[in-house]
């Protein structure tokens, strides 16, 4: 009789967690060659890593930045049935198209209300000085708040020719970092499987296949459930945002709005990061509307939190606050602000990677029934 064979994953559809948990770990207990080799390989790229870690976790933060906005192209490509290479090379052409068209009629709108913001700059500094003063006069305390001229003026001094050139790398870095990042997502998304999936899972040991088959599902399914979430609720806010602002009265209502919406994904931070930046705004043309714009601000993260958020995140999307918070301590102090803007979706990863390699695969204990051990 022929020995019955697994199915190559490549032919299956969804892996679930029997499978993985069942699959045959092969040997256990028998040194092998090979398995010196694996340790001396894995010692090398522990050294490698160690000494080029900075240059190493930016390429991989940017590659996973490109992934997640690759999975999120490809759910759109789920419900517009064209091949992929026609898809790829539409959505480059709609997003270039749109950028021209922001640049040449949105722009004009936007530079006008960030002219007179930074119109205001000097009644702001004058409020701050104020506020200093009244600190230290009723309670006794030296406070030195930064001026926004302080903090947008670099520091002042000589170098001017090292100091224009080093602006100007800051500002192409910042415009190269989107292309590669869209464009990457594009070769992503026009041909994810011969030259980019297969291969990797070409060089995965055979006993690992099926696992990290399930892995690349599983992630994908999280992280679009994640998107879907934050892509309507950046929305969702920017739009309560812009309309909340303007019937207060707050200036530059559309520039807030946006910008209100758009740090909607630094999750935790930036929504309050948005709503004191209106609220100081406000406050320095009428304390009352200022005090609307905290109100207004306060209700819409609300909005957000229990109606937007909850409706559109995907449950196995959603992630604890208490993870959240020290997710952004964790990866902002390994990678800095990449590591900010991309917390949860690194806490998807390692969650996806811990349950099927770990829970699902050593020692099956998913399905398990656990009590709550805080009482409800």
């Amino acid at each position: 009789m022929a020995e019955d064979k697994t199915p190559t994953p490549m032919a299956r559809g969804p892996v679930p967690a029997d499978a993985v948990a069942r699959h045959p770990t092969g040997p256990m207990g028998q040194v092998r060659p090979e398995h010196l080799y694996r340790a001396v390989l894995l010692g090398f790229l522990l050294a490698l890593l160690y000494r080029y870690f900075d240059p190493l976790t930016r390429v991989f933060l940017m590659v996973y930045a490109a992934v997640i906005i690759a999975i999120g192209l490809n759910g759109l490509r789920a419900l517009i049935p064209v091949q992929r290479k026609w898809m790829a090379a539409g959505v480059g052409v709609v997003v270039i198209g749109g950028l021209v068209a922001l640049l040449a009629w949105g722009t004009p709108l936007l530079v006008g209300q960030v002219k007179d913001l930074a119109s205001q700059g000097p009644a702001m500094e004058q409020q701050i000085t104020s506020w200093e003063e009244w600190l230290h006069t009723r309670m006794g305390m030296q406070v030195n708040i930064p001026s926004p001229s302080q903090l947008f003026s670099g520091g002042g001094g000589g170098g001017g020719a090292a100091k224009v050139m080093g602006q100007a790398a800051s500002v192409l870095e910042i415009l190269f970092v989107p292309l590669v990042l869209f464009f990457g997502a594009l070769f992503a998304l026009a041909s994810p499987n011969d030259h980019l999936l297969t291969p990797m899972m070409r060089v995965m040991p055979e006993g690992l296949r099926l696992a990290w088959y399930r892995i690349f599902q599983l992630l994908g399914e999280r992280i679009m459930g994640w998107l879907k979430g934050v892509g309507t609720a950046m929305v969702g806010v920017g739009a309560l945002s812009v309309v909340a602002f303007y019937l207060i009265g707050v200036p530059n209502a559309l520039l807030l709005g946006l910008l209100n919406g758009l740090l909607e994904f630094i999750p935790l931070a930036g929504p309050w990061i948005g709503g004191l930046s209106a609220t100081m705004v406000a406050f320095l043309v009428d304390p009352t509307k200022g005090m609307w714009t905290a109100i207004a601000a306060l209700a819409i993260q609300q909005i957000e939190a229990n109606i937007i958020t909850p409706w559109a995140m995907s449950h196995n999307a959603e992630i604890h606050p208490f993870v959240t918070l020290f997710a952004l301590v964790l990866f902002g102090s390994l990678f800095g602000f990449l590591g900010v803007l991309l917390a949860l979706p690194l806490v998807l990863l390692v969650w996806t990677l811990v349950q099927v390699l770990w829970v699902e695969r050593a020692i099956d204990t998913d399905r398990e029934r656990i009590q709550p051990v805080v009482p409800e």
